[in-house]
């Protein structure tokens, strides 16, 4: 079916033919790419087509999950890692070797922490004779 739009003085406009016809139009701006979206060297020659840079895009952006990599070693059951100090294995070695599993090494200074301190506060009341200036009246903006 045809793309038709009808423009504010009335008269009709196929949309997809007026696209056909521009497909092999430059763009605008610094993308080197026809509107098609084919990929443009130095005087308008396609270097790459459209389904060549889809293919080499979903080539490299898998929806499914790689199962050649290896799994990290388990940790003990409640026990939280810690990405900076719980070491990294190796996984040339076998997981045998491994002597006991990591154990959790609190960080120091962490935002948790500093939050979970108990703090006493404590506001002393301004002294009344500091608000007021030298001469005895109060100091600052009396109106605006």
């Amino acid at each position: 079916m045809a793309n038709n739009h009808r423009t504010s003085q009335g008269k009709s406009i196929d949309m997809d033919r007026l696209r056909l016809a521009n497909e092999h139009t430059i763009t605008v701006g610094n993308t080197n790419t026809n509107a098609r979206g084919d990929q443009l060297g130095p005087g308008g020659e396609i270097i790459k087509t459209r389904a060549q840079i889809k293919q080499e895009y979903y080539a490299l952006h898998t929806p499914t999950v790689d199962d050649s990599t290896p799994v990290a070693d388990t940790i003990a059951v409640g026990v939280a890692p810690n990405r900076l100090t719980t070491p990294i294995a190796n996984h040339d070695t076998p997981v045998a070797e491994s002597s006991a599993p990591a154990t959790y090494v609190k960080p120091r200074g962490s935002f948790a922490g500093a939050i979970a301190q108990e703090t006493e506060v404590t506001q002393e009341l301004l002294d009344p004779a500091a608000v007021l200036s030298p001469t005895g009246t109060k100091s600052g903006v009396k109106r605006i």
